[in-house]
């Protein structure tokens, strides 16, 4: 897949403020797993002329070029226990892609990163265009962490506004004519992975990480890197929200045990494709930057991704073997 993203000269000329970014995750609407060059051929539509970029181990995955989308807005800043700051206005770019992992699973990913203009006047568009997926702050004096803060909390209408720009994206590829619309089972929603990075060294008094659940669908996670790795933050995102939406999938079928306790097919077929398509995706870490994979560790401890994964698996294991067991007594009984 080329050089890894951490290992990418992230910086435009000033040093960054801050990394913002949004990943909306769901099934991908067709009926058979897409293979890799299907994947590919679908990707390659989001830019025509530019390189898909795949690779097939440990989990199948492939990644579009970037697409960009200018924007002139606000960012809020935010400190608790302190009065609102001031908004900053930028003006600049957001750089999306669109991630298919497994041929199963498919990702709107949006991200941009904020700078300090060198000066207050607006510059052509060409000068923003120039520099892709980097937003410059033009008024208000910018702090690294009450930005990060401020675009964490419930977003405003004139503020940056990722989720549009990556539902969009996604929506693009959902509606491709490839695509033939069916989806194998029927619990699958959509998750929202909200995520920024404050440009600095962690102290005491910044955790390095956290990960929150806002509501059912929506998660947001703040990372404290320094500069030379943030490059790495997207991907590691991108994994991030692609086990959550497992996680988050596998739990709404295990709660409709129930409206199928009379239906025994209705439950085989239900299970089946989520045992077959979906379990052998669960590689915490497998795409990530190495240089970010013992945030991974973390996860693992609390709330423990992986425990809880195991254990919804084995209740679908269990919930379907029992399930076999009583159609075949049905059948000889009839």
């Amino acid at each position: 897949m080329g050089r890894d993203p951490a290992d990418v000269d992230s910086s435009p000329g000033e040093p960054p403020l801050a990394v913002f970014g949004e990943i909306r995750t769901c099934l991908l609407p067709s009926r058979q797993v897409l293979d890799t060059p299907a994947s590919v051929e679908l990707l390659s539509a989001m830019k025509f002329g530019s390189a898909v970029t795949s690779r097939e181990r440990p989990v199948p995955l492939v990644i579009s070029p970037d697409r960009l989308e200018g924007v002139d807005c606000n960012l809020a800043q935010y400190r608790a226990g302190r009065a609102g700051g001031k908004r900053v206005h930028v003006i600049g770019t957001v750089a999306s892609r669109t991630v298919v992992v497994g041929g199963r699973v498919l990702q709107g990913s949006s991200q941009t990163m904020a700078v300090r203009a060198r000066g207050s006047d607006r510059q052509p568009w060409a000068h923003y265009l120039s520099r892709p997926g980097t937003i410059e702050a033009l008024s208000g004096s910018a702090s690294r962490g009450s930005l990060v803060d401020g675009y964490l909390r419930p977003p405003a209408g004139d503020l940056l506004d990722l989720t549009s720009i990556c539902g969009r994206l996604s929506n693009l590829t959902r509606v491709d004519p490839r695509l033939d619309q069916q989806v194998p089972f029927r619990r699958a929603g959509t998750t929202r992975l909200r995520w920024a990075v404050e440009v600095g060294e962690p102290s005491e008094h910044a955790l390095p990480f956290s990960f929150r659940l806002d509501d059912e669908t929506v998660r947001s996670v703040r990372i404290v890197l320094p500069q030379e790795h943030i490059g790495a933050a997207q991907r590691f995102c991108e994994d991030l929200a692609t086990h959550d939406w497992l996680l988050t999938t596998i739990d709404r079928v295990a709660a409709r045990f129930g409206a199928f306790e009379t239906q025994p097919d209705a439950m085989l077929d239900e299970l089946s494709p989520v045992l077959d398509e979906l379990v052998p995706l669960w590689m915490p870490g497998a795409h990530a930057s190495p240089r970010l994979r013992p945030i991974w560790k973390g996860l693992e401890s609390d709330p423990g991704f992986t425990r809880q994964w195991t254990a919804r698996v084995g209740q679908l294991h269990d919930r379907m073997t029992t399930t076999t067991l009583k159609a075949l007594q049905h059948y000889k009984a009839h």
